[in-house]
């Protein structure tokens, strides 16, 4: 006999024997809604329409007793299983805030908050989050100024010539 402890190994043995939920609540003498009821349980008892269901499918529920003999081996692949499943979740908590899209809530130049959406993972829209524009170096700043003078030079002789 296998030995099952939840209701999941209960619906596995149901399907290997190839029965529904209606068959086999018909071999025990209840209904659909008691097995689908074990089925969905964490723990299964050993008396009962459940202690029927697992003799007509010929699998074992453990006592407290048994499952204490095999709790640390058991406790080993639970710890095994949570493990794998927290990791799976962080791993698509990392992937949904690495496409996530927020509204940007920067203030715009009229001082309402920008309602465009941000870049993925980002906090800013592409508006409102890019890198500075500004010069880094000195030698930036003093390229710059000159390019601004020149800018300046030609705006004031437009301006005597009457172009602007």
């Amino acid at each position: 006999m296998k030995m099952i402890a939840s209701g999941s190994d209960l619906k596995a043995a149901r399907k290997a024997r190839g029965l529904n939920q209606t068959e086999l609540g018909k071999l025990v003498g209840c209904g659909r809604h008691t097995v689908s009821y074990w089925e969905c349980k964490p723990t299964l008892k050993q008396f009962g329409a459940c202690g029927a269901m697992c003799r007509v499918l010929g699998v074992h529920v453990p006592s407290r007793l048994e499952m204490s003999r095999h709790s640390d081996t058991q406790q080993e692949a639970l710890d095994r299983r949570w493990q794998a499943e927290l990791q799976r979740i962080r791993q698509a908590e990392e992937r949904r805030k690495a496409t996530q899209r927020v509204v940007c809530g920067a203030n715009t130049r009229i001082g309402r908050p920008c309602r465009a959406l941000s870049e993925p993972g980002k906090q800013r829209c592409r508006f409102h989050g890019g890198m500075s524009t500004g010069p880094k170096t000195e030698a930036g700043r003093r390229r710059i100024g000159e390019a601004q003078k020149r800018r300046w030079a030609a705006y004031r002789e437009r301006q005597k010539t009457g172009e602007v």
